[in-house]
Formats: structure tokens, sequence, C-alpha cells
């Protein structure tokens, strides 16, 4: 299974080969085996590469997961004996990433160096499907708590506040009303159930019409060059305003009407229990969120 994910992956037998340290033939042979033992094909091999049959399709998602939790079960019996190693896979968004992050990480190598760790980005609820097929153990996000999936345990951490942010020189930079921002185009920096959605909120309390989305951007690396290089507004939380790569040619559009805090949150499987490792990095997690809960 975890063959098959890999050729998934890379689509491509030689690839997957190389990538997983074993010869052609016997990643070939590992896939007839499986095959078999399914009595379905899994792959078509094309001129192009290998895809996945419908049944591979269909079988895919069940080897995620069953990858995933057998990873986990070794690595919490091995941290149980006391050997702290293994992985930790988690995303999490910028609020809390660029301030909380970077210490609990420190605190934590230095408590568990053999324990690898896998960070990503990602905003709810783009990580859902990572984290109920085990890509994922866990994600740090901020998320409106009414919009959260039942089978998604939901832990909340801290609060972020979200600033309006233009390029310095924009026409509307010294706006101190939110009606004053009616006719600018807006980059929505999240899915629109996210953090992006907070202006569409605010413009509807204060009786204005829907803002004018001129795009939509998930990555927090490049929204701030998209502000920067036009006259574009945004939302994005106060933590990525003051350290990004182009800090010096934003500024905050601080309107009278303020912006609504995002609520941060731990999101997890309710039924994939933690590995001790995970347990003890979310610890350090939860000790340097504190100051800014509430």
């Amino acid at each position: 299974m975890e063959a098959l994910l890999c050729i998934e992956a890379v689509g491509s037998l030689r690839a997957a080969a190389q990538q997983l340290h074993v010869s052609q033939p016997a990643l070939s042979a590992a896939i007839q085996q499986l095959e078999a033992e399914l009595c379905a094909p899994l792959l078509l091999r094309t001129k192009r590469g290998v895809t996945l049959t419908h049944f591979g399709q269909a079988f895919i998602k069940h080897a995620r997961l069953i990858v995933a939790e057998s990873r986990r079960a070794q690595d919490e019996l091995q941290q149980l004996r006391g050997h702290w190693e293994g992985q930790i896979t988690f995303s999490t968004s910028p609020a809390i990433g660029l301030q909380v992050l970077p210490q609990a990480l420190a605190q934590f190598a230095r408590e568990h160096p053999k324990v690898t760790i896998r960070v990503r980005d990602g905003l709810y609820p783009g990580i859902a499907p990572d984290l109920r097929d085990g890509s994922l153990d866990f994600a740090l996000t901020a998320a409106n708590r009414h919009d959260l999936e039942e089978d998604l345990e939901c832990e909340p951490l801290s609060t972020s506040q979200v600033v309006i942010v233009a390029r310095k020189g924009h026409p509307l930079a010294g706006a101190r009303r939110l009606a004053e921002l009616e006719a600018c185009r807006w980059v929505y920096s999240s899915a629109p159930r996210g953090a992006g959605a907070l202006i569409e909120e605010a413009f509807k309390e204060h009786g204005l019409p829907s803002p004018d989305r001129a795009m939509s951007c998930e990555s927090f690396l490049v929204l701030p060059g998209i502000i920067a290089r036009s006259d574009w507004l945004t939302t994005m939380p106060l933590a990525l305003f003051e350290h990004n790569a182009f800090r010096n040619e934003l500024c905050r559009v601080d309107v009278e009407e303020g912006m609504r805090s995002l609520s941060v949150y731990v999101l997890r499987r309710h039924d994939l229990p933690l590995t001790p490792a995970a347990h003890s990095l979310l610890g350090w997690v939860r000790h340097f969120a504190a100051p800014r809960a509430g």
C-alpha cells in the first residue's frame, strides 16, 4: 500500500522505485501481489506513466488511512517504550505559524531531537480531507466554529487580530470608514468560509453591498506581494502583516468599524488518537499560545 501511494503521488513506476529505494521489478511485483489479494487491477500503465483504475481510485482512500494509522501505531508503541522517534505531520496557518509555532518547535526539538516533524501550510476547510484520511495528525487553523464538520474534534487555541491591508500610497490608505472602501476590489485571503469572508461579514453588518472580489489567494506567501503591486485590498492576520517580505511596501487601513478577530483551533479526527510525541508537541503549542488566547 505504501508503494501504491508513492506511485499515485509521482505518476511513474520508475520514479516511485527511485524514491522508495527499490528496484522497479520489485515494485511491480509488490503491486501485482496487492492486485492479486484484492482481485482487482489498481494501475493502468500508459506511455506517459501510470494512473489509477476506478478500482485503484476507490482503494487509494482506504490505503492512505491504513498506512497512516499503521505508522501512528508503530510510533506510539516505540514512544511508549521510551524510544522517542517517528514522525508528526500537521498543517498551520500564519496566525500560529509566525508567532507561536517557532517557539513550540524549538522547545520540542530540544526534548525529542529524533522525532521527524513535517509542517505544511493549510487552512480550513481545505485541510479537512487530509485530516480525515490520516495524512495530517492535526491542524492549527483559523475557522468559524459553526462551519466545522461534526467528525472533527475542535479545541480553541487562541484568537488572531485581522487587519485591512493596502499598498503604501494607495488612494484610500487613509480611509477611516468602511463605506469609503465600497468601490475597492478585494483579494480574499482564504476560501469563502474562512478568514477572507470577514470583509463580507463586515460589509453586510454595516449595510454595505458585497465587496467586489478581484481574486482569491490561499497562499499567504504570495498574498502580500499581490497587494504591494496592485490597488486591490485584502484582509490578513496581523502577524502576517507584521512579518512578510513586502512589509515596507504595505500599510494598514484602520477603519473605525474595525475587523472581527479570528478564532484559531486545533483540529483533528475525533477517532484517531494522537501519538505521545504529537501530544507533547501540542502541549508546547498550547503553552506558547496561552498569552494570546482570549
